[in-house]
């Protein structure tokens, strides 16, 4: 299994939500549109990656508390 760090998930998701955004203004929607649903996506999808990556920092603290412990 491939792992991205944090800031590379962020620009991946970053990136892929801005050549979105470019197709649709390229395809004759209203810019105002473009960027409300832009902005949208990208406070939600770097929320997902910031979530994921709590739950990963998690999950290393058990891991180690558990090897301590054992």
């Amino acid at each position: 299994m491939m792992s991205f760090s944090a800031k590379t998930r962020y620009l991946l998701v970053t990136s892929a939500i801005l050549v979105a955004s470019f197709i649709q203004f390229a395809r004759g929607y209203r810019p105002l549109i473009v960027a409300v649903a832009a902005l949208t996506f990208l406070s939600a999808g770097n929320l997902a990656v910031y979530l994921s990556g709590s739950k990963e920092r998690s999950i290393r603290r058990q891991q180690k508390r558990d090897y301590y412990a054992g």
